[in-house]
């Protein structure tokens, strides 16, 4: 266990088990669950789940949600699994990449509820960096790819949900205007006048209603604090 660090989030309210080197989790997946409405009962797929944060924090707030959590790292979904037994938590764990996910019976049958995702924010690279950092911070495939799979694994009228950097907004919406409506776009900025870092892009299968951008959120205040808004977030209110 040496090379894993027990970390706490939500003022303590879920345990992690996290790689000292490679992905660790941040606000990001914090940030995104804050913005998904949960329904009791529902089927929750979460894509490229790393050590399980978004199922986590979500099965914590309704136990009965029904949550299977994919990743393509091995060690990720290990850590997943472990990190739900830690906080005695059930969800279902597949070791699969998008790309041949389909292969997998269970999951091809089966829409969801709704379908979250927190994927790698930058393009390939050519760049020498360990094959762990390559999995956790860069896409394996395209941006289109992995959320047309996404959306092929909604119910007609599920909801879809996305962080990702907002310089990547133009590719988002591009591959989710022709299936999506009731489109809401939360811009994520780092400080008030600041440019969005982050953006949150949530729509429903099969619908045609407009877009909107909402007034998004500011993380930190002038002197680097954390907003309330972001206290509370980080607190799990």
């Amino acid at each position: 266990m040496n090379e894993f660090t027990q970390d706490y989030i939500l003022n303590g309210k879920l345990k992690l088990l996290q790689p000292k080197n490679g992905y660790r989790v941040a606000i990001d997946p914090i940030l995104l669950s804050a913005f998904v409405n949960v329904k009791p009962n529902q089927k929750i797929l979460d894509v490229g789940c790393g050590v399980g944060a978004i199922s986590l924090i979500l099965k914590k707030r309704e136990e009965s949600l029904n949550i299977t959590a994919v990743d393509l790292d091995v060690k990720m979904c290990e850590l997943c699994k472990k990190n739900a037994e830690l906080n005695n938590i059930d969800i279902n764990v597949v070791n699969c990449g998008i790309e041949n996910i389909n292969s997998d019976a269970d999951i091809r049958k089966e829409h969801f509820d709704q379908v979250i995702t927190n994927p790698p924010f930058f393009k390939r690279t050519s760049s020498r960096i360990s094959k762990t950092k390559q999995l956790a911070n860069f896409e394996t495939i395209e941006l289109s790819n992995w959320i047309a799979f996404c959306i092929k694994r909604l119910k007609n009228g599920g909801t879809f949900s996305i962080i990702h950097s907002a310089s990547r907004l133009g590719d988002i919406l591009q591959a989710t205007l022709t299936y999506l409506g009731d489109i809401e776009i939360i811009p994520v900025y780092s400080k008030r006048e600041a440019d969005a870092k982050r953006v949150i892009v949530t729509g429903k299968k099969g619908r045609k209603s407009d877009m909107k951008i909402s007034q998004g959120i500011i993380v930190h205040n002038d002197d680097g604090s954390y907003t309330d808004i972001m206290k509370k977030i980080l607190a799990g209110e």
